[in-house]
């Protein structure tokens, strides 16, 4: 009896100290997890950190710099600038369709091939103002950024929506500064200041400036479409649903 007494005692014994090495694997997986997640966030605000160390706020920026749509931007009430959309169209038109795109990005471009026309009708009707971030994705590398660069200097020289047309009817994903240069003078841009920017980068820092931006406004993806201040289903960011969202806005502003 003292045997079979003993030997449960010790199926006892045996049986907790396995669930209390269990509960201490379990917490230090707690504690890992948690220690985990505080790198990613410590890491992302440190990238964010030093996305923001590389921009000079009082670098230059091209003309036709907008606010987006009221209230919709967290940045300081300060005037447009470094950090700011160019915008095209009328600055009282009731609607305000903001783009986040990338010039790399090939859903941009199935976008841009459906919508263009239409945001052209619509901005020219006096409808809707367009304001353009030209996002710079790590995964396409220099060229987007040259891209997006290029756009500014066309928006210095009044063509910035035949250039942003431009750049998504001759996609590319290989863009040199020659060749921005060659497609800004098939648009007319031949002058030696058009020349110069684009080769010079003069507007980089104004390029870093949007990807702060849009970590600001939680763009997590392009193309990311903004219709006065809400945001497109990213799941379905094609030419119909800007028209009805448009439209839904204009009954709205009479």
């Amino acid at each position: 009896m003292a045997k079979k007494s003993s030997g449960r005692d010790a199926l006892r014994a045996e049986r907790e100290r396995q669930a209390a090495a269990q509960r201490r694997r379990e917490t230090l997986l707690r504690i890992g997890i948690a220690v985990g997640v505080g790198v990613i966030i410590v890491a992302i605000v440190g990238v964010v950190g030093w996305q923001r160390s590389r921009v000079d706020t009082n670098a230059a920026f091209p003309a036709g710099v907008a606010r987006g749509a009221a209230g919709a931007s967290t940045a300081s009430p300060k005037p447009p600038g470094v950090g700011s959309g160019i915008g095209v169209g009328k600055a009282d038109a009731p609607v305000v369709v903001e783009l986040f795109e990338d010039f790399s990005c090939p859903h941009c471009r199935e976008f841009e091939l459906e919508a263009t026309e239409m945001l052209k009708q619509q901005v020219d009707g006096g409808r809707v103002r367009v304001v353009y971030y030209p996002l710079t994705l790590a995964q396409f590398g220099r060229p987007t950024q040259l891209s997006a660069n290029a756009f500014a200097c066309a928006a210095n020289d009044g063509k910035a929506r035949e250039m942003h047309d431009a750049l998504y009817a001759n996609f590319s994903q290989e863009w040199t500064n020659d060749q921005l240069v060659q497609l800004g003078q098939s648009l007319g841009l031949t002058s030696s200041s058009f020349r110069s920017c684009v080769r010079g980068e003069k507007y980089a820092d104004w390029v870093r400036s949007l990807t702060i931006t849009g970590t600001d406004r939680g763009v997590s993806g392009t193309p990311t479409v903004l219709v006065n201040g809400k945001e497109l289903d990213p799941d379905d960011t094609s030419a119909t649903a800007l028209q009805l969202a448009i439209d839904s806005a204009l009954a709205k502003s009479q």
